[in-house]
């Protein structure tokens, strides 16, 4: 894989969980969500910002 696309593919995983945890922070903070399940997205997005910053080339 090219390191172009390893980059967007990476940034484009990191844009998607940085709108998790915005969503999530949204619920939490008006008191519509289960605290629980807020949690466990939290850490999924947690989970995909390590792992696209991982495939990152070196360098970036």
């Amino acid at each position: 894989m090219d390191t172009k696309r390893r980059l967007k593919r990476a940034l484009s995983a990191i844009d998607d969980a940085t709108s998790t945890l915005k969503r999530v922070r949204s619920k939490v903070e008006n008191g519509r969500s289960d605290i629980s399940r807020a949690l466990n997205e939290l850490d999924d997005a947690e989970t995909n910002i390590r792992r696209a910053i991982r495939e990152l080339p070196d360098g970036v």
